[in-house]
């Protein structure tokens, strides 16, 4: 919808017909977690722009309940099926795929067992809530990616028994292992039990088809209810169909200005394959922003513009109780992979100067190029300041700022928000030492 928008923004007397398979077109999924708790009332409160308002504010032809099943870009021409389930064609002059991704579904032992759930969509939330308020279940079992970490808040909130399967050695592994351990003690304080190196492998019912153990390669865990958020995959099957060109991580491949391997065909969104901005390798990233801003770029090409997307750098933050877990760029652990020769210290720091009330601590980390001092990621998670300063790391990486002019740098600075040296600025001063 925002490629939809932009598109229309720029050439107002432009015809936009915009096909969805469901019901609901602008909704902010990563507010579930927080319906679920009930900290949002309704779900409903989550859907930012109705169909109605696309059609009536922007006079976009929004028709939800139809599925594109066929691209023909020889003929420009898509196979539409309707909510009557009646096909039709209809032509195109520039077409845009923003088929999304789709969570992946491991081939597990009884996966077909009930109370087993994941999470993508809204009415997934609203299963989830239902399935709570009815069944009362007292122990859950998740898994420990963003999504299984943010969802233990929700449901130690509601009172349930919450135990995390960790398949790594440690949670959120796009992390390193040292900026996992604050996590890990933050779910310990919260009495979440935590299972690392543990892999599920499949499960076992009660014999009248509800799930009651977790099974996995060290051991049993007893529940009656479970929580996969195992990722996902890009949804390309229809783009591939169409003879568009799909890259090593299943993606669309795209150009910096969105458009695939076939003209006037575009993409954009969790279907697309992107561009690391460090390393320059390929990656799937599914964010909600990224998808926005790859939209708006698609938009205006479009429409005759000349607008290009960068690349991504992974920047992303959760919040998992009280404590605030941010990254962005490469972690060690890549970047030793890549083959590297870097520094990558740690600190802990104030968050505010050391005399005024209510500070605490936040731990940083960041892995710097030796040779250039180029910033190759960054890593932090304490209970405040969290978010302004990943972003202005992700600034720094963008723009390539070498890691030794971070402490010229002019930071704002009063005692309610920083100390005196700003905790990017003291561990510029400590990898630059190291240098």
């Amino acid at each position: 919808m925002s490629a939809a928008s932009k598109a229309k923004r720029e050439v107002p007397n432009l015809e936009v017909i915009v096909f969805e398979k469901q019901d609901i077109v602008s909704f902010g999924l990563c507010g579930i977690p927080y319906y679920i708790s009930g900290l949002i009332d309704e779900l409903d409160d989550l859907i930012a722009f109705t169909p109605e308002e696309f059609r009536e504010n922007r006079d976009i032809d929004v028709r939800t309940n139809h599925e594109v099943t066929d691209i023909n870009p020889d003929g420009e021409k898509v196979i539409v099926k309707n909510e009557n389930d009646e096909e039709f064609e209809m032509g195109y002059d520039k077409l845009l795929i923003a088929t999304g991704a789709h969570p992946k579904v491991p081939a597990l032992e009884n996966m077909n067992l009930d109370n087993i759930f994941t999470l993508h969509w809204l009415e997934d939330g609203r299963k989830v809530k239902n399935f709570i308020g009815k069944e009362t279940p007292e122990k859950v079992v998740l898994t420990a990616g963003y999504i299984g970490l943010e969802m233990a808040e929700a449901f130690r909130e509601l009172g349930l028994d919450v135990t995390v399967a960790a398949k790594h050695e440690h949670v959120l592994p796009m992390v390193d292992e040292e900026m996992a351990e604050p996590i890990e003690q933050e779910l310990n304080i919260q009495n979440v039990k935590l299972r690392k190196n543990s892999t599920i492998t499949g499960f076992q019912g009660d014999g009248e088809g509800k799930v009651r153990k977790v099974i996995t390669d060290d051991g049993e865990i007893e529940t009656d209810f479970v929580l996969l958020s195992t990722g996902v995959e890009p949804t390309t099957e229809l783009a591939e169909n169409a003879g568009v060109r799909i890259g090593k991580t299943d993606g669309i491949i795209v150009d910096e200005r969105m458009e695939t391997s076939i003209e006037d065909i575009y993409a954009a969104g969790d279907c697309v394959e992107s561009y690391n901005i460090v390393s320059g390798e390929k990656v799937h990233i599914p964010l909600g922003d990224t998808a926005n801003r790859q939209g708006r770029v698609a938009g205006t090409n479009i429409v005759g513009g000349n607008a290009s997307f960068p690349g991504v750098l992974g920047t992303a933050i959760t919040k998992i109780f009280d404590l605030g877990m941010a990254r962005t760029g490469l972690s060690e652990s890549k970047a030793e992979e890549l083959g590297y020769d870097y520094v990558a210290p740690t600190i802990e720091h104030g968050t505010r100067a050391f005399y005024y009330p209510g500070g605490d601590k936040i731990t940083l980390k960041a892995i710097v190029e030796r040779d250039s001092g180029r910033i190759l990621g960054a890593q932090m998670a304490g209970k405040e300041g969290v978010s302004q300063r990943i972003n202005v790391f992700a600034s720094l990486i963008y723009n390539e700022t070498p890691v030794q002019e971070i402490q010229n740098l002019d930071f704002a600075y009063a005692p309610p928000y920083s100390p005196a040296w700003d905790p990017i600025q003291t561990i510029a001063k400590v990898a630059s030492s190291k240098l």
